[in-house]
């Protein structure tokens, strides 16, 4: 056994484990390079709970506004290069306990929204050979998540990996998203199946079954959507309160 790792085995069997985390940070430096992470890759007023793990900092940004809350576990799985694994745009509300396991790339567009236990799985492990242990086994290529701009996904939202979810969609709550979402679509289910369209002529959601063409081409694309949000809103400022037990009741 070399030294570095007998040091670790002594640190793991006499530390205590509520302290354990605070032992690694210090002797790692992960504390300060959290820190340099907000300085270098992060916009201006975001707030990343101090509970949040974020494993391949070179390879993470957060825009402007946003705010990381109590418990996320961001994983950049492929960290060779300096590539973006990870990102999330401006005005942004990442709920308490999202999870982000990057493949090629996990990016949430400007605006969007997510609830509590939010997980986002771009690559999973290798299971080609079960006589090796699958945490051994390595990972899979995996492949791209892309959520849009302004999109709601409610409690407990699974999205997997090669899914785009369109500009200003909805996902209901518990839904497995596993194929793409047009944009202005409300989704439910496992799998998740769109139910409603918005339309811009009525200016209310309808039936899937009813959306038309006509009704399609209405649908402004990405980057006007933007705009007109960035026009009206401006930056946002999302609720620090909602981002951890740590702040209590009010």
């Amino acid at each position: 056994m070399n030294v570095k790792s007998l040091a670790k085995n002594l640190i793991i069997t006499f530390t205590p484990d509520l302290l354990l985390g605070w032992v690694y940070s210090i002797l790692s430096g992960s504390f300060f390079k959290k820190i340099h992470f907000k300085r270098r890759n992060c916009g201006k007023n975001v707030f990343i709970h101090p509970t949040a793990q974020l494993i391949g900092l070179n390879n993470i940004s957060i825009g402007s506004n946003s705010l990381i809350s109590e418990g996320c576990w961001f994983n950049v799985n492929f960290r060779s290069t300096n590539d973006i694994g990870i990102s999330i745009g401006n005005n942004c509300h990442i709920g308490r306990r999202n999870f982000f396991s990057s493949g090629p790339l996990i990016s949430i567009g400007d605006y969007s929204f997510t609830s509590v236990d939010c997980h986002f799985l771009g690559c999973g492990h290798s299971f080609n050979d079960p006589r090796k242990p699958y945490n051994l086994a390595g990972l899979t290529k995996g492949g791209k998540i892309r959520i849009g701009v302004n999109c709601w996904l409610a409690t407990s939202v699974t999205v997997l990996e090669g899914v785009s979810i369109g500009h200003g969609s909805i996902v209901g709550a518990r839904s497995l998203v596993v194929s793409d979402v047009p944009p202005f679509s409300l989704v439910i289910g496992s799998p998740a199946r769109v139910i409603k369209r918005f339309d811009f002529e009525r200016k209310e959601w309808v039936s899937a079954e009813i959306f038309s063409l006509e009704m399609e081409r209405m649908i402004p694309d990405e980057s006007d959507y933007l705009i007109e949000l960035s026009e009206n809103f401006g930056p946002i400022t999302n609720s620090i309160i909602a981002s951890g037990s740590d702040f209590g009741a009010i």
